[in-house]
């Protein structure tokens, strides 16, 4: 038995391309999903050349390929849309009200107002310890000074913040 060669493959492909986009276009309601699957079914028809003895017979492959690719994108797309209905609720629940926001900045000013009242040895010392997560020993080599003044300069700042968040909250 003699079968097609790529060649000839490719003739039935290029022959009946429009159809297929048509009949996957009509299924999936997108123009550029039918194109991309069509092109994708002739990547894969050519990865089992040589077993159509008949052009008709490269065509019926074709349509149950681009049946079934159509199935496929829906059921991917059906579960992608599933996916992102649930992160879409998920980050919804995550973003704070609008009076959060509003508390959450007058809280900022309230700490930057206290933070801007103190000497600048404790805003370094504050700034060493929370952000840079530096130790207290770290800081004094850093800033040149005892690791008890350290200490004192980091009790300062924090009893700073803390008094400006009970003035606020009371």
């Amino acid at each position: 038995m003699t079968y097609l060669s790529a060649a000839e493959l490719l003739n039935v492909f290029v022959g009946f391309r429009a159809r297929l986009e048509r009949m996957l276009h009509g299924r999936l309601q997108s123009r550029e999903a039918a194109q991309d699957l069509t092109q994708d079914l002739y990547l894969k028809l050519l990865r089992v050349a040589e077993r159509f003895p008949t052009p008709d017979d490269a065509r019926h492959y074709l349509v149950r390929m681009a049946l079934n690719a159509a199935t496929d994108h829906q059921r991917t797309e059906a579960r992608r849309a599933e996916l992102l209905s649930g992160t879409a609720e998920l980050f919804s629940r995550m973003l704070p009200a609008p009076e959060h926001s509003a508390m959450a900045a007058d809280e900022l000013a309230q700490l930057e107002q206290a933070l801007g009242g103190l000497p600048r040895r404790c805003r370094d010392v504050l700034y060493m310890s929370r952000v840079e997560g530096m130790t207290h020993a770290e800081i004094a080599k850093a800033l040149g000074v005892s690791k008890s003044l350290v200490d004192k300069y980091a009790v300062l700042a924090l009893t700073q913040c803390r008094l400006a968040l009970r003035s606020r909250a009371g």
